[in-house]
């Protein structure tokens, strides 16, 4: 009768699982009262009696009975992340065996006595639990569950004992994971369906810390580790299903550098597909990221190869100093003669009054009385000009780019062009509004445009591919369209970082000669020079280019790549 009514007792509590909430506020607001439980017992140590009876159950099969007295040990003691850990860890086995019809479970085996182990054997005290029906016991969540589970959690790791120890164990696999556990101060829990007996073996190692102790131990008995959280793992035999089922499944989103292509985002993803045998990889285009959803095995590996292959291009600054100088030499000399000459009649007829024009100075004369006559003299001026004038401009700039990408130097204006426009006149006789459509206009980029490649070839010297073209207006036109002159310098030099380089030079010169005269004498030679001026003009204009590349960061190819252990097709390398 004793026997039937422990059971029925076991079958209440795992039915009213969700009045956990009450009892832990009524054990805290007893604790804070009372400090210790009626029969003298502190809640550390009557959580400490349950849980030793939660391990015992489990070793028998019941996970049911051990989740329940987890539960009721975390109820005393909330802060102890072990005692919550254990019992998310038997939950999904506790709701599986609470849905199965079946005989009521098996009493709990004789505990042995307190002189065996050494252990003061502690009374737990009944606690009532308010009657909940099955289905409310654990397909019901509130609100807030609910919001807790959509959040994304972070991977579990192991957070084991540091250091390298030594192993010489025997044992059938379970006994071996439980002490080479709890050398490392963690806790371990075994899949439902892991053999609970097998031939013993030999396990030695040396040397080792609990990563490759770890391993080693998966691969000698043909299982594999999934870490719970930081001190609980569970092992499970190394099957497809198995890990497919047990194995945790992880997202992350990876920015990606805006300067990568779209043939590059895709090359890349057709890598990670074919390396590490992701099955999800989505491309998130609003901010630039790389989504990845798998298990841990290829996930982990996965992100490693994308951060190499991800590397950011070596950044390249370029100074550039652009040097004009405009240099004009006008000169005028010679001598002016005049090439005209004037009449003027000077005699008197019925004794007029002669009088000269006025400004007519220097006349010579000839004849006398009423025949005579006045020419004006030739006046002659010398001319001795000279116009000079110097202009320097110096353009400092700077480009930053990534190796294998242009960056582009304008200098100069936008001068509008007019493309296509309405020319016709209007028949005589029409009235009305006639529609004229307004012209078609493109902006055309006068001066300079430099066009800039630069190529790293390691932490020592680049190569710059430059492309250089200077557009002005020639002041001709074509149907009343500007004709635009264009000269262009395309060079390639390699330059070591931080020196300077004279990559280019535009040269213009305009050379004229004039000469004005008197005709027929100044053609005579050498006393031709005394009746005729000379004009020369000179102009010279030079564009000087000089550049100096600087490294910014470190070429891929510099960067130390680490290798990466992932095993193989049917055993990958899990993280822990």
């Amino acid at each position: 009768m004793a026997q039937a009514s422990t059971v029925l007792m076991d079958t209440r509590r795992l039915k009213r699982v969700m009045a956990a909430a009450c009892i832990a506020a009524a054990l805290g607001s007893a604790s804070n009262k009372m400090g210790r439980s009626e029969t003298g017992d502190s809640p550390k140590e009557l959580a400490l009696a349950l849980a030793r009876k939660a391990k015992k159950a489990q070793k028998s099969g019941h996970n049911t009975q051990a989740y329940l007295y987890y539960a009721e040990a975390v109820a005393l003691q909330p802060a102890n992340r072990d005692y919550r850990n254990r019992m998310e860890s038997l939950q999904t086995r506790a709701i599986l065996e609470s849905k199965r019809d079946s005989v009521p479970p098996p009493p709990e085996p004789e505990q042995p006595d307190a002189a065996e182990t050494g252990v003061p054997e502690i009374p737990i005290p009944e606690i009532p639990i308010a009657e909940i029906p099955v289905e409310e016991a654990f397909d019901s969540l509130t609100a807030r569950e609910m919001a807790q589970a959509r959040d994304l959690k972070e991977v579990p790791v192991l957070r084991a004992k540091p250091g390298l120890q030594n192993f010489d164990l025997t044992g059938d696999p379970r006994t071996l994971f439980e002490r080479l556990a709890q050398s490392f101060g963690l806790l371990t829990t075994f899949d439902t369906d892991y053999p609970k007996t097998a031939t013993p073996l030999r396990f030695q190692v040396s040397e080792v810390d609990y990563r490759e102790a770890l391993h080693d131990l998966e691969a000698a008995t043909n299982s594999f580790v999934v870490p719970i959280s930081g001190r609980l793992m569970m092992v499970a035999q190394d099957m497809p299903a198995k890990r497919n089922d047990l194995e945790q499944t992880m997202t992350i989103a990876i920015p990606v550098p805006q300067a990568i292509t779209t043939q590059e985002l895709t090359e890349l993803a057709q890598i990670l597909r074919q390396a590490t045998n992701v099955e999800k990889i989505a491309w998130e285009s609003t901010e630039s990221r790389i989504v990845l959803r798998d298990r841990m095995s290829r996930v982990m590996p996965a992100i490693a190869i994308m951060n190499q292959l991800l590397a950011y291009r070596p950044e390249v600054m370029m100074d550039l100093e652009l040097l004009q100088v405009d240099m004009s030499d006008m000169v005028s000399y010679g001598f002016t003669v005049s090439n005209s000459f004037s009449a003027i009649y000077l005699g008197q007829i019925l004794n007029n009054v002669v009088t000269a024009p006025s400004g007519v100075t220097n006349l010579l004369t000839f004849g006398a009385g009423k025949t005579l006559i006045g020419i004006t003299a030739a006046q002659v001026q010398a001319m001795f000009n000279e116009t000079r004038s110097d202009s320097k401009s110096l353009y400092h700039a700077q480009l930053r780019s990534v190796s294998g990408q242009p960056a582009t130097l304008h200098v100069g204006e936008k001068y509008p062009i007019i493309t296509s426009a309405f020319v016709g006149t209007v028949p005589a006789g029409t009235t009305g509004t006639v529609y004229a459509p307004p012209p078609s206009i493109t902006f055309q980029d006068l001066g300079l445009e430099m066009k800039i490649t630069p190529i790293v070839n390691g932490t020592e010297n680049t190569t710059l591919t430059v492309e250089t073209t200077f557009q002005v207006l020639t002041g001709d036109t074509v149907n009343s369209i500007p004709v635009i002159g264009n000269r262009g310098l395309k060079s390639q030099v390699a330059l070591k970082n931080g020196e300077w380089a004279l990559i280019g030079t535009l040269l213009s010169t305009t050379k004229s000669k004039s000469s004005s005269g008197f005709w027929g004498l100044a053609r005579i030679p050498w006393v031709g020079q005394l009746f005729k001026q000379i004009s020369t003009d000179k102009e010279d204009s030079q564009l000087l280019i000089g550049l100096r590349p600087r490294l910014l960061s470190i070429p891929a190819g510099e960067k130390v790549m680490k290798p990466l252990r992932v095993g193989s097709d049917t055993r990958p390398y899990t993280p822990l």
